[in-house]
């Protein structure tokens, strides 16, 4: 009934208000008493102009037709231009589609689309800036939805933005709690973007007020990215994205450096190596290139700064971080940390001790090969020598540009919107000789935030404090994560102490903690057992306004503890003041870049 109205009353044009109309409808069909009151209303109220007729989602007059099995659903409409744009939307069963686009109430460009998947290529002759709603109808089945979407430009003077960005204060000046996507989290072939083991969990967030949650950090593989070189799995994203805005959830992102073996982004001398000769890896076939490879740096840059501008076309975008770790963190890698057997200290690639002896060289020393301390399924750089000292040093430098290198690329990708963030495994306790990251001075220096992931189980959650007393003394958004084994004794799926869950997030907002991660894999059924502890949360702290707790800072000299393999930061720490790390007695003499 609507489509064969639509052109009845386009034809009416002007109507004085003392003529007379007559409205003639199909026989069988009838128009609501509202539609046919707004449309009189607006030819007997506003003489001389054309009527303003109200917008009602097109419906399939075919008495055939059964409704669609689901949908169609608008989830997003994104890649907007004046001339077209791109839709994700959601439907089960519906081979034919009807668009209409109208303005302020008057239908103004219609078509039919044949959709080969859900995401389809809305095209329309050209239209001038402003707001406009799309309406989706199935032509196969019946159902129908709305969705306004904005084109960019300007309009009577004024300018209208791409996309409703929330100003930065609001944006990142709550309280948050994200869930990690741990390692396979990105699938940009998948229906939504997402490995198939995540959106359950996910969706068992969903209470009956709400998200549990407040958003979700997405683990993407660089050559999950980039699968060739210049070639990004940008729909993959967009998948995501929609997936997000359609929940009302915040967008972050780990960018995980790792190349398929054989795919050519890393040239022979500078994949990551152990200082027995073997390969940083994972799954066998995945290998990481040099911290210490100008090539590499530029080609992270590149792949980086795409993904900050395609994350940065979501206005719940929020922050980007790079890990180098097996576990996902930011450190110096280590061969086999994560999967057992013999563990080696990396830096021993061509590349990397090129650098180090260019570093010894400027400093007017000869260079020599750094010695390792082994024992049974350990190694350690020894720091016992002034070779060993520089070797690490020659490392947190390594780390310092590897990561700024980084932040620039995020800066640069999203006009300086989307947070960098720096993450750590330990707040430079004695297995910092394995990692060798704990230079936060200098390393973290250029990140937004930080995010301490310290703490192996449920009876040393201290750790999750201090490394929060580290981010606030640092100046930085406070981040930290519990995974299960950190609230049960037994690990995954054995049941967590949900008590316990309640006061230590509690206690870690109340210290000053602004984003809490869920980290590793909760099963659905402890995911839902957590609904009246964080809806006692929600009242409290999530999404709340952030509130920076005021405590004193007490500056701590990474050196000498740094040399001698013991911990760094945890015997400066009260309980009740922040720590600001300082790196004055670490390089010996003025740092060599």
């Amino acid at each position: 009934m609507k489509k064969m109205l639509w052109g009845l009353l386009l034809l009416l044009g002007p109507v004085a208000a003392q003529s007379q109309t007559t409205l003639t409808f199909p026989s069988g069909k009838i128009a609501s008493q509202d539609w046919v009151k707004t449309y009189v209303d607006s030819i007997l109220n506003r003489p001389g102009l054309p009527p303003t007729i109200p917008v009602t989602p097109p419906v399939n007059t075919d008495p055939s037709l059964l409704p669609c099995d689901a949908g169609p659903e608008i989830r997003s409409i994104f890649e907007i231009s004046q001339t077209g744009a791109r839709i994700q939307f959601h439907g089960k069963n519906v081979f034919g589609l009807n668009f209409q686009i109208s303005k302020a109430g008057q239908l103004v460009r219609s078509g039919q689309i044949r959709p080969s998947s859900s995401v389809i290529q809305v095209q329309y002759s050209r239209l001038e800036p402003g707001i406009y709603t799309l309406t989706l109808s199935g032509s196969t089945c019946t159902g129908s939805d709305q969705k306004e979407f904005l084109i960019p430009g300007k309009e009577t003077g004024v300018v209208i933005p791409d996309r409703v960005v929330p100003p930065v204060s609001a944006e990142r000046g709550t309280y948050e709690l994200f869930m990690n996507l741990t390692g396979f989290g990105y699938e940009p072939y998948a229906q939504n973007g997402l490995h198939h083991d995540w959106p359950e969990r996910i969706e068992a967030f969903q209470y009956e007020w709400g998200y549990g949650i407040t958003g979700i950090r997405l683990n993407i593989r660089w050559n999950e990215w980039e699968p060739a070189p210049g070639n990004f799995t940008r729909q993959g994203l967009q998948k995501v994205i929609a997936y997000c805005r359609a929940r009302g959830l915040k967008l972050s992102v780990l960018f995980w450096p790792w190349r398929k073996e054989g795919d050519n982004f890393i040239p022979e001398g500078h994949y990551v190596t152990g200082h027995r000769g073997k390969q940083h890896e994972i799954e066998t076939d995945k290998r990481m290139g040099s911290l210490a490879s100008e090539l590499m740096n530029e080609k992270i840059y590149t792949a980086v700064r795409e993904l900050s501008a395609e994350l940065n076309t979501y206005e719940g975008a929020y922050y980007l971080s790079i890990g180098t770790a097996s576990a996902e963190e930011f450190t110096n890698p280590v061969v086999g940390e994560g999967y057992g057997g013999a563990k080696e200290i990396t830096g021993f690639e061509p590349v990397f001790q090129e650098g180090f002896q260019k570093f010894r060289q400027a400093k007017n020393l000869p260079y020599a090969r750094p010695y390792i301390v082994e024992w049974e399924n350990g190694a350690a750089l020894d720091m016992g020598t002034d070779l060993g000292k520089d070797f690490a040093r020659f490392i947190s430098l390594t780390l310092t540009r590897y990561f700024e290198n980084f932040t620039k690329a995020v800066k640069d990708g999203s006009s300086g919107r989307i947070l960098s963030v720096y993450s750590y495994p330990d707040a430079g306790s004695p297995q910092n000789a394995w990692y060798l990251h704990a230079n936060f001075a200098s390393q973290a220096a250029s990140a937004d935030g930080m995010f301490g992931t310290d703490g192996n189980d449920r009876w040393d959650n201290s750790r999750k404090q201090l490394v929060n007393a580290i981010n606030l003394g640092m100046g930085k958004i406070s981040m930290n994560e519990y995974d299960p084994f950190d609230l049960s004794s037994n690990g995954y799926c054995t049941g967590i102490n949900l008590g316990q869950l309640e006061r230590e997030f509690e206690k870690s907002y109340a210290a000053g903690v602004q984003v809490i991660h869920l980290s590793m894999s909760y099963c659905p059924a402890e995911i839902r057992g957590m609904e009246p502890h964080l809806r006692y949360l929600s009242e409290k702290y999530i999404g709340k306004p952030y509130v920076r707790p005021e405590r004193p800072v007490t500056e701590v000299s990474i050196t000498p503890a740094y040399w001698q393999g013991k911990d760094i930061f945890a015997p400066a720490w009260t309980g009740s003041n922040y720590l600001q790390p300082v790196d004055d007695e670490f390089w010996g003499e003025a740092r060599k870049d």
